[in-house]
């Protein structure tokens, strides 16, 4: 079923979906609860980027009030990211608006088996290009905990630097940063 805010965004030119050789990013909708819940209750999945949600509603809301509304208010947020050859959803990544900071960030969040195979920088380097070539985002940054080595193993890869140290979302992060 093609929504309001689909044809919305494809009238902007806005692309609802990106692919890669393994991987599907598409917009999340509310048949993705499930997963959502669990990227947001796995302690190790959550230990660098949120408090555990308490339950299924919780994940409901952070869901509908994330991505969701992100793709309203902005056209553009996080994507559920498949696996192609599965069609599993193992995460999500995409531009997030970050009023707070006024600027854009990529981040992403995957089940633990999926760690350590390159499907973070793959998902996350084709969210830049389309923030580049699509959003026509100058700047970009990617705010981690400086004990998040491996997000920032795949900062480095997607070519941002480190900036400064700030104090956002009541934790110390990184604004990894680069422009576009």
């Amino acid at each position: 079923m093609v929504t309001k805010l689909v044809l919305r965004m494809l009238k902007l030119m806005i692309r609802t979906y990106l692919e890669t050789e393994r991987l599907r990013l598409r917009l999340f909708t509310h048949a993705d609860l499930q997963i959502m819940f669990t990227l947001s209750t796995d302690p190790d999945v959550i230990k660098y980027a949120d408090t555990a949600a308490r339950d299924m509603e919780e994940a409901r809301q952070r869901l509908e009030q994330g991505p969701l509304s992100d793709y309203k208010k902005y056209g553009y947020g996080r994507f559920a990211v498949e696996l192609k050859e599965t069609g599993k959803v193992i995460g999500f990544c995409g531009i997030k608006y970050l009023p707070e900071i006024d600027l854009p960030e990529v981040g992403y969040r995957y089940l633990k088996e999926y760690w350590g195979k390159g499907i973070g920088t793959e998902a996350a380097k084709i969210c830049v290009d389309f923030a580049r070539d699509d959003l026509k985002i100058k700047k970009l940054v990617a705010l981690i905990i400086p004990e998040n080595i491996a997000s920032i193993r795949v900062a480095e890869k997607l070519g941002m630097t480190k900036g400064p140290l700030i104090h956002a979302f009541d934790v110390d992060a990184f604004q990894y940063e680069m422009i576009l």
